[in-house]
Parts: structure tokens; sequence; C-alpha cells
């Protein structure tokens, strides 16, 4: 199991890869990961468990490392997207085959226009706690995290 921060719509998402190859370095001793920081090194992979989640039918997860400059091209993804639909779902998750009542997700939810979204919108949501027991009747409970990004 791990995070999961994908984008959902009832239009089909095209998925994106960078536009050449970058450096990755890992450095488990420091825990830093160095990838080149350029914006567009990032990539919007097809989701398929995408309605385990939401009534949407169509996503893409995203595998990156955040920076302002990427946040901003995601923007201008939601924008582009928003020409064929009236609602984006931006969300930040904990993959889950299954869960019973007790330990369903809380979900945090928010609605915004696109006039209104920031980097620092997409900043919260990708580095937004999922363990962090905000129900203390059900402390194994994860939360969950979806912004509604409206025309």
């Amino acid at each position: 199991m791990s995070i999961c921060t994908f984008i959902a719509s009832d239009f089909s998402l095209t998925e994106f890869a960078p536009s050449q190859d970058y450096p990755l370095d890992i450095n488990i001793d420091n825990g830093t990961i160095y990838d080149g920081g350029a914006d567009d090194n990032f990539f919007l992979i097809s989701f398929s468990s995408v309605q385990d989640y939401t009534d949407k039918k169509y996503g893409v997860y995203l595998e990156w490392d955040y920076t302002d400059g990427r946040a901003k091209q995601i923007i201008e993804y939601i924008k582009t997207a928003l020409q064929k639909t009236d609602v984006i779902e931006f969300w930040h998750v904990w993959l889950m085959d299954y869960y019973e009542f007790e330990d369903r997700p809380f979900i945090h939810r928010k609605t915004i226009s696109i006039s209104e979204l920031t980097a620092e919108h997409i900043k919260e949501i990708n580095s937004a706690v999922i363990w962090n027991t905000p129900d203390k009747r059900y402390p194994e409970r994860p939360s969950f995290y979806c912004l509604t990004i409206t025309r």
C-alpha cells in the first residue's frame, strides 16, 4: 500500500511524460531525491482504480517530486481539462482495496474555481498527512483529501 495523488474527471484525461530524460539521484543515507528540478519532469499515468475513490470515470496519477514550477504545469493541465468538463478533482489518498465501515477513510473536501487555484493549493493537497488520526474514536482511519476545481 502507498500514497497516491491523482486527478479525476468525467472526461478522458491525457497522459503526460517529460520531454527528455532527467537525472535521478536517490540518497538513502540522507533521505534526499534529486531529479534535476525541471518543471516538466513529472508523469501523469492512467489510473484504472479511480472509481474506487470517486464517481468520476477517468483518472491519471502523478509520479513526481513537488516543485512550484511543476504545480504550475499541473494547473495548466487542469485548465485545459476544464475546457471539456465542468469539474476536475485533485485527490491525495492511501491506496486501499477494501475497508470495513469502521476503518473507512475520513475525506476532507474543498471546492474552488479554476481562477482561484494556486500552486499553494496543489502543494497543500500533495503534502497532506494521510495517517493523522482525525477521529479519536477511530484512530486507525486514514484521511483522504479531495480538492474539487470548477470552471
